[in-house]
């Protein structure tokens, strides 16, 4: 398909807000970004998604998006496309558009660079990576999207126009940008999955663990969020050094002991997670001034239950 002559070219694309975006992969990602995007005035004006419903959803959310049936009609109709898709997919998605000279072309993963865009490069676009520092569970409408980026890190990187583009898109989102080393990339990304995935999978454990003691899981969650929540807000607010508690940052290991005991009866499948965080959290008992010998205790009793 010809270019659109209404469509930019790599010299008169700038930091405006008429540079037409458009978006491949509609999952949690691709939707919470297009309604931030569009919260944010930038024009979302194509989608499509594996599953046509996909963007059919956002399109009805975002005036003047147009769903549309496969990738390449995207390519054609935008100036920058977002490629938002698995993390595993993005090169093979890109690889199967035809994209032209000056377009841009960006994925979100946070482990990895523009590598994945290598096929967009070689004709001649625009790549770059722009990954939220941020998740988008469970959200639906555009400015409940751009309230939680507020604020927000974007791990950026990219060449032509997109190196001065997507720091200022990053801005305009209430975000601020930062580069990161293409090496260093997957640990930057283990740290966002650290600070949210596997803080879930912790919350679960702890919830669980509710009904052992003849509870129902809903009785868990509901003991268990205002605490979350306190100790979050006391992170932010003093740092995790002062936010830190429990038995192991009081250098308790009777206590320490005895959890391990009973998580080895009763739940015994969260015994080694409990171990390795107590590992884990040995640092902050030592910053907060437990002493040599009760740190040794700790680990003896840890040891207890290898």
């Amino acid at each position: 398909m010809a270019a659109d002559s209404n469509i930019k070219t790599d010299s008169d694309i700038k930091t405006d807000g008429d540079v037409k975006i458009g978006f491949i992969g509609i999952g949690t990602l691709g939707r919470g970004l297009a309604l931030a995007l569009d919260a944010a005035g930038r024009p979302v004006t194509a989608a499509a998604s594996r599953r046509r419903e996909s963007a059919d959803w956002l399109a009805a959310r975002i005036p003047g998006c147009i769903a549309m049936d496969a990738a390449q009609p995207v390519a054609d109709a935008c100036d920058l496309v977002f490629i938002t898709t698995p993390d595993g997919a993005i090169a093979g998605v890109a690889s199967g558009v035809d994209w032209r000279s000056g377009q841009g072309v960006a994925h979100c993963c946070g482990a990895a660079s523009v590598e994945l865009l290598e096929s967009a490069a070689d004709a001649g676009a625009a790549v770059g990576a722009l990954h939220p520092f941020q998740t988008f569970a469970g959200l639906s409408e555009p400015a409940d999207a751009a309230r939680r980026l507020d604020g927000v890190t974007f791990a950026i990187a990219a060449n032509g126009w997109l190196e001065s583009y997507l720091p200022n898109l990053a801005a305009a989102l209430g975000g601020r940008a930062i580069a990161i080393s293409d090496e260093l990339r997957p640990l930057y990304h283990a740290s966002a999955v650290l600070g949210c995935g596997y803080v879930a999978t912790l919350l679960h454990a702890a919830i669980s663990l509710w009904e052992p003691l003849g509870l129902h899981a809903d009785d868990g969650a509901s003991a268990v969020m205002p605490l979350v929540r306190a100790t979050v807000e006391a992170i932010a607010n003093a740092g995790t050094l002062a936010a830190a508690t429990g038995p192991a940052v009081r250098g308790d290991a009777a206590t320490t002991a005895a959890h391990l005991a009973a998580l080895t009866h009763h739940a015994p499948h969260l015994a080694p997670l409990y171990r390795e965080l107590t590992i884990a959290t040995l640092p902050l008992a030592q910053g907060k001034g437990v002493s040599p010998q009760r740190l040794a205790e700790l680990a003896d009793a840890i040891a207890g239950f290898r």
